[in-house]
């Protein structure tokens, strides 16, 4: 994918800020929410991309 490092930094950002949201001390709860929203975007940028090929 091209935009890799743009999915690990907000990756990272969405980790960081749920650790502070959750404030349990464990990293389960906010590394379980930050894969799943990493895995959200990567699959909207997935259909994005791939309607757009699709109507041309």
């Amino acid at each position: 994918m091209d935009y890799i490092r743009n999915y690990l930094i907000t990756f990272a950002g969405n980790f960081t800020f749920s650790y502070y949201i959750f404030e349990e001390g464990t990293f389960a709860k906010p590394l379980m929410f930050a894969t799943l929203m990493l895995l959200l975007i990567m699959t909207i940028d997935y259909m994005k991309s791939r309607n757009k090929y699709t109507l041309e």
